[in-house]
């Protein structure tokens, strides 16, 4: 809890705010380093600006469609790698060792630490280490994952799960995922392996104590809810799966995110070139539901005028893998690359209509707000934090998990292209969400029980 003496020194003096994830950006260009960027951007531009610094620890392991020789900003801060870790330590989000961090929290002297990741690299031992700095520890909660072994909170990879961590229903849904069959799954489920140990090797033992492990997931969550001082819920879905997962309402606050500021209106006329411009940017995952808008566009007929283009990383695994082969000799299908996000929504605005066809809860998303910067009109999956921005919004249309309902609004729209010409709400700003962020910083001490 922040004392009465910091909250003087600190309304007296800048904050000095250290963020704390698993990647920088631009070297990883996913949703949480865009985020966090924008946010270091919106709080070093308040009034009387914070000071900020962006710490994360190196690690080996790169995907190819990441750019790790980027050189760092003199705000961004590599720590040494952590060393390996334990099969219990990794879900209970424990750390062998953080090494430089200890000494950064001396040379910096934050008043905030703000963790955006949940990992060996992000952490429990991250927030014990803070809090003992006096610092104040709070928790964006960014991803399904946070709760989520499976990291979607897709039960069976099929439908939406309430949340709550449970051992039996929480380790049967992963197990299943893992392709062990549903029967087995469950009365694995129903044991915990004794008298074998999380640390017994081999195939078999994993299955037999794969309950132990849930179960200390769920510990490590527990224990890292009761050492936080606030966690920051980005939609009300995520919020209420919070809730249910222990954290207490006194720590928790629901701060919507922002978007960048809206360029002046395009030029672009709907299907002004006489073909339906659709895009899709953001990696290449199933759970992003590339599947149903490329389905839903193979099933239309070839003369119809429609392309769509994706922008984004990660083509180069199993699922763009089978994506490229789907569409490779499709001319409606465009591939081209991720985009610089400076270049983005300039690029944006010589479409249409964006897509954002997710199949798992988003808990901004980013790309609606980006979208609306560019003056673009949103088709997203009706479900999450998609559902959160467009329900009521001119600018959008919501539609359920099936390429049918997607076919037929391309079709529609093709036909009837004025319905793409609504106002386009205003997005909004980072700088609004730093100056909300302040309330979960430096809340009034009476806000907070005593522990």
């Amino acid at each position: 809890m922040t004392s009465d003496r910091q909250q003087a020194a600190i309304a007296e003096s800048p904050l000095r705010v250290l963020h704390l994830s698993n990647d920088f950006y631009p070297q990883v260009t996913g949703g949480t380093e865009i985020f966090i960027h924008q946010l270091i951007e919106a709080q070093r531009s308040r009034p009387v600006p914070h000071q900020v610094l962006w710490a994360s620890h190196r690690t080996i392991s790169r995907a190819t469609d990441h750019a790790p020789h980027v050189p760092l900003t003199p705000l961004q801060r590599q720590l040494p790698q952590v060393p390996p870790i334990s099969r219990l330590g990794q879900v209970e989000r424990r750390s062998a060792g953080i090494p430089g961090f200890l000494e950064l929290l001396v040379d910096f002297r934050p008043h905030v630490v703000h963790l955006h990741s949940l990992s060996d690299r992000c952490g429990l031992d991250h927030v014990i280490a803070a809090r003992r700095s006096s610092a104040r520890v709070v928790l964006t909660v960014h991803a399904p994952g946070f709760t989520c072994m499976q990291g979607s909170l897709l039960y069976h990879r099929k439908r939406i799960c309430d949340g709550e961590i449970r051992e039996h229903r929480c380790n049967e849904c992963r197990l299943v995922n893992g392709g062990v069959p549903p029967l087995l799954a469950t009365l694995l489920s129903a044991q915990s392996g004794w008298p074998l140990g999380l640390e017994a090797s081999g195939r078999l033992a994993h299955l037999l104590t794969a309950r132990q492990l849930t179960a200390a997931f769920r510990r490590g969550w527990l224990q890292l809810v009761q050492h936080l001082d606030g966690l920051h819920a980005l939609a009300d879905w995520s919020r209420q799966v919070l809730l249910r997962n222990g954290v207490p309402p006194h720590k928790l606050r629901l701060i919507r995110t922002g978007g960048p500021p809206a360029l002046p209106p395009r030029r672009r006329q709907p299907m002004q070139d006489g073909l339906l411009r659709l895009v899709y940017w953001g990696r290449c995952a199933e759970v992003k539901g590339l599947h149903l808008v490329i389905e839903a566009i193979q099933s239309l007929p070839r003369q119809l005028p429609i392309e769509l283009s994706f922008y984004g990383p990660y083509w180069s695994n199993h699922y763009g893998q089978a994506m490229q082969r789907r569409i490779s000799a499709d001319p409606r299908f465009r591939i081209c690359g991720p985009v610089p996000k400076d270049q983005l929504l300039p690029v944006l605005q010589n479409y249409d209509l964006a897509v954002v066809p997710s199949t798992c809860l988003e808990t901004g998303p980013l790309t609606v707000l980006e979208a609306f910067a560019a003056g673009l009109p949103v088709a997203g999956s009706d479900l999450g934090g998609i559902r959160e921005l467009l329900n009521g919004s001119s600018a959008g249309w919501l539609l359920p998990l099936q390429a049918s309902a997607w076919k037929e609004l391309f079709r529609k729209l093709v036909s009837e292209p004025s319905l793409l010409g609504p106002k386009i709400p205003v997005p909004r700003t980072f700088t609004a969400l730093a100056d909300d962020l302040l309330d979960l910083y430096c809340p009034p001490t009476s806000q907070e029980p005593e522990p």
